[in-house]
């Protein structure tokens, strides 16, 4: 004889409750991804305390080398050093002094990025005042396609 309720009894932190089977499932998948979360954020600290001692130990391998391999008897781990120069905005105040160089060692960048108030207006939340927008979202949406980004997932005790 099943339960007419169509609910099922759980016990969660002590006290018994009546839910509907997917609100359990969820429940328990909640339990499931914080403690997981707890373990992978207590291991990855680990990790990252390995990690530095291994880097401060290539640093004094390193001889200028990019790359560092240090080799051990159960396996070997690779560091390897990005390194790159980064020029200050005002930069350009020494292109009279390199001369013809200047061009061969600096690239000026001009790059776009979308706002706030795009997104706004071509998800019909602000129009600006214009009667009809929709000419000009797809003027726009000829240069602007929406990308969708990795979900982020959260687990957050209810204590």
């Amino acid at each position: 004889m099943g339960n007419p309720t169509g609910l099922k009894r759980a016990q969660i932190q002590g006290k018994k409750y009546d839910l509907p089977h997917e609100d359990i499932d969820i429940e328990k998948w909640i339990q499931k991804g914080m403690s997981l979360s707890a373990k992978l954020d207590e291991l990855n600290e680990r990790l990252n305390q390995v990690k530095a001692q291994v880097i401060d130990i290539a640093k004094k391998r390193r001889d200028g080398a990019t790359t560092v391999t240090i080799k051990g008897i159960s396996g070997s781990t690779t560091v390897t050093f990005r390194e790159s120069y980064e020029c200050s905005e005002n930069v350009g105040e020494i292109s009279r002094d390199i001369g013809s160089l200047f061009d061969r060692f600096f690239q000026k960048k001009i790059s776009f990025k979308t706002t706030k108030e795009l997104k706004e207006f071509l998800e019909g939340n602000n129009d600006h005042g214009m009667d009809d927008s929709d000419k000009l979202k797809a003027l726009i949406f000829a240069h602007v396609q929406k990308k969708e980004t990795k979900p982020n997932v959260k687990f957050t005790s209810a204590e």
